[in-house]
């Protein structure tokens, strides 16, 4: 016979709010982090800072991060999404890919001049590991790129090479435009060069 099991009044939404709470003090946590690393660097911050920053308790902060560099990890994540976010707005501007990409690779280094993101932007490599940040990175960015370069050869643009080589190529050269932007985030001419640069380098690219 089956039988039917009869949950307690409000634990459904209990559970919803235990949830809702979790993800809440996570959000808390990445804020609060991003915040003091952007202002201080990793190096400086510590665990303490940083739970007492987003109002919760240093085992709370361990409940959801193993480790700082945990952490960090989330924190690149989201600058990761938030820079795919201004690309695919900056590019919708555009009239055609060829445009597009100049457009969203504009945005994507001039992000990287933000004095929120660019120390952390420079610190991450040494903090997460080349490795680490190129995959979180790959992940952020490379559909964005291959849809683009699938567009521009359906479009009869000649891609050189293989689609998917090329566009890994192209975030290679953006990142380290974007090293060299952050490194110096208010060398507005530094800036300058970086971007007119990797603009000859998409012109030359797609004719």
């Amino acid at each position: 016979m089956a039988t039917t099991t009869t949950r307690a009044p409000g634990a459904q939404r209990t559970g919803r709010t235990q949830a809702d709470r979790s993800a809440t003090t996570r959000a808390a946590l990445v804020r609060a982090a991003r915040e003091l690393f952007a202002d201080q660097g990793f190096a400086a911050t510590s665990r303490d800072e940083i739970a007492e920053r987003a109002g919760v308790t240093r085992g709370a902060l361990y409940h959801h991060f193993e480790s700082k560099s945990a952490l960090a990890a989330a924190v690149v994540a989201e600058l990761e999404n938030e820079l795919v976010e201004r690309v695919v707005v900056a590019a919708a501007e555009g009239d055609g890919v060829r445009e597009e990409l100049h457009l969203g690779c504009r945005a994507y280094m001039d992000a990287s001049a933000d004095p929120t993101i660019s120390r952390i932007l420079a610190e991450a490599p040494a903090v997460l590991g080349v490795a680490a940040c190129r995959a979180l990175d790959a992940e952020a960015c490379m559909p964005l790129l291959e849809n683009g370069f699938a567009r521009a050869k359906a479009e009869g643009i000649e891609v050189p090479g293989d689609p998917a080589v090329a566009a890994a190529l192209l975030l290679g050269l953006l990142n380290e435009a974007a090293g060299l932007i952050a490194a110096a985030p208010f060398n507005r001419a530094r800036r300058e060069a970086v971007a007119a640069t990797v603009d000859v380098f998409l012109t030359k690219l797609f004719g």
